[in-house]
């Protein structure tokens, strides 16, 4: 049953959630631990002076302490339903605050010395509402709760859950959830404490926590900002997952720059322990980080879980890995032979020796399917051709992810998916386009709808400009297509028609046919794309631009949904 579903029994009832609590989630995300006598028969309470103290068994504590243990995390979860707000002139006649004691022996005096959560209950009109609070990383697990109020009211539900903080509209009962110092319900998503209950900086050891929202609306754009930086969300069906380790100020007040589209949710919890798998026992990332590509651009170094390079998958499109390397130099080691043996004209189908490749430039990004990576891999297994150490990592990643399949002969089979890549050392307009440019071919390599739409518009484009096109893969030194490869020639049409806002495809083809490799290499076909202003080009990206909008929300020069 999902956490929202609250009972309606009268007494105390504590339910411990064993998997991570997903807000809302149509599947079950959470059950009662079956322990016999685990429920007593009555409310275990006491009060005085306005406070009530609600006291854990042994039993309790002790399936909290594994549930603690299991997942690295835990909140307490109440419902409460006010039963009676006194009126008066004092906003305090409805004031609630609710808190953990840790010696029972002295509960009374902890009241008024540990971190509470303080809400009000003016504003609930007698309705239920539910606060969950964060135990502190270290473990420590109190004897129970306490809540104090001068107005009465009804304790409906507790349970365990994961630790989470923000807020969640999306069921019957509101809920809002804190960090372990507490806070004041007063609209705004407090992360400030986040610390407390979760890893502050990524490290072999633990992740820092991602944020999941949720819109109510599926339409335009929503902003939050997080200390200051904005992030610009566009229409999604789906939650949006932010890790914070993309963020510069993650652990601040959130705030909401457009009022009216407050998010129905925005919650802080632990990121999957999954991302922490290691490759050979080394420091090397196997396991991507779902997102999506707008956070990859100023997604800081210092937060990588690895040390020359982080890797990433989209969260849109399946299959779709992304790497980020540290250098050109680090990045040639993982993709340029396979960069020559996939697309170079002159060495396409050939592994090239190290000696071969010294000098030789492979491309600043790369992108490769499924089908390209398995027959490079093969290959190679066949021939006992020498894989340098990053081509061997590279290999264990897409096997890992399901890009390749090892049979159990150790033949490489194409699995699904691709890979695509760009390099910290590319200035950060480069990295905009390169980003564009490489998941456009991304999905291009997964999507048969697309393709098939590619194929349509490159076909209506006039002779002329296509011979360009065509001359320019070729001339280009660092680019050497082979143009004979009718996939490659229109999934690279696609990507050169798309990587740029549509107003700035004509411009950029007009001025590298002015550019001295074209006047020498390709005069005819340059002077026909000046002469007609790149209009052809500009046709094809509008087509492009239009398709691609219709149908993800995506935009010529933009294949991510988040901004900042």
């Amino acid at each position: 049953m999902s956490f929202l579903d609250f009972s309606k029994k009268t007494f105390f009832l504590l339910y411990i959630s064993v998997v991570p609590v997903f807000f809302s989630c149509t599947q079950k995300s959470s059950f009662a631990l079956d322990i016999p006598d685990f429920y007593p028969s009555e409310v275990m309470e006491s009060s005085s002076a306005g406070v009530r103290y609600f006291s854990f068994t042994a039993d309790q504590k002790g399936a909290i302490q594994n549930f603690f243990e299991a997942n690295d995390d835990a909140a307490l979860l109440i419902q409460i339903s006010p039963v009676k707000v006194r009126t008066s002139e004092s906003d305090t006649q409805g004031l609630l605050s609710y808190g953990f004691f840790y010696d029972s022996q002295s509960k009374a005096e902890e009241v008024n010395s540990v971190p509470v959560v303080t809400d009000y209950l003016q504003k609930y009109n007698g309705t239920s509402f539910a606060l969950s609070f964060c135990f502190e990383k270290t473990g420590k697990i109190p004897q129970g709760f306490f809540i104090k109020s001068a107005s009465k009211v009804k304790v409906e539900n507790a349970q365990i859950m994961r630790a989470v903080i923000g807020h969640d509209f999306s069921g019957s009962v509101p809920v809002f959830a804190f960090a372990p110092n507490g806070g004041v319900n007063n609209g705004t998503d407090d992360f400030r404490g986040a610390s407390l209950a979760f890893n502050s900086i990524n490290s072999r050891e633990g992740l820092m926590p991602k944020i999941t929202v949720k819109f109510r609306e599926t339409t335009g754009s929503q902003k939050l900002a997080f200390g200051g930086e904005v992030l610009y969300i566009r229409r999604n069906e789906l939650p949006v997952e932010i890790p914070t380790a993309a963020l510069k100020s993650p652990f601040s007040v959130v705030t909401y720059p457009d009022e009216e589209q407050y998010p129905v949710s925005v919650l802080l919890s632990a990121s999957d322990k999954n991302l922490l798998t290691f490759a050979q026992g080394r420091k090397n990332v196997l396991v991507p980080i779902k997102v999506d590509p707008g956070l990859i651009m100023k997604w800081s170094r210092n937060t990588w879980r690895g040390n020359d390079y982080e890797l990433f998958i989209w969260d849109r499109f399946p299959g779709v890995l992304f790497f980020d390397i540290s250098t050109y130099a680090v990045q040639d080691d993982f993709f340029r032979r396979i960069a020559f043996f996939v697309e170079k004209a002159g060495y396409r189908g050939r592994l090239l020796s190290d000696a071969e490749l010294k000098g030789k430039h492979g491309y600043n990004a790369h992108d490769y399917k499924a089908d390209d990576l398995a027959r490079f891999y093969e290959k190679a297994r066949v021939e006992n051709f020498p894989l340098n150490e990053k081509e061997l990592l590279l290999k264990e990643i897409l096997a890992y992810n399901g890009v390749l399949q090892i049979a159990p002969g150790g033949e490489v089979l194409p699995g699904s998916g691709a890979v695509i890549s760009i390099s910290q050392e590319s200035p950060d307009y480069l990295r905009t386009t390169f980003i564009a440019h490489e998941g456009w071919h991304g999905i291009f390599f997964i999507d048969e709808e697309f393709r098939n739409t590619v194929a349509s518009i490159y076909y209506t484009i006039d002779p002329q400009t296509i011979a360009y096109l065509r001359r320019y893969f070729q001339v280009t030194p660092s680019l050497n297509y082979d143009i004979r490869d009718d996939y490659l020639l229109k999934n690279e049409f696609m990507a050169y028609m798309l990587q740029r806002p549509v107003s700035a495809t004509a411009p950029y083809f007009v001025d590298m046919a002015k550019r001295e490799h074209s006047q020498q290499l390709a005069k005819q076909e340059a002077d026909y794309i000046i002469a007609t202003g790149g209009s052809g080009f500009e046709g094809a990206a509008r087509l492009l631009d239009e398709y691609v909008s219709d149908r993800w929300n995506l935009n010529a020069g933009r294949v991510w949904l988040i901004t900042r």
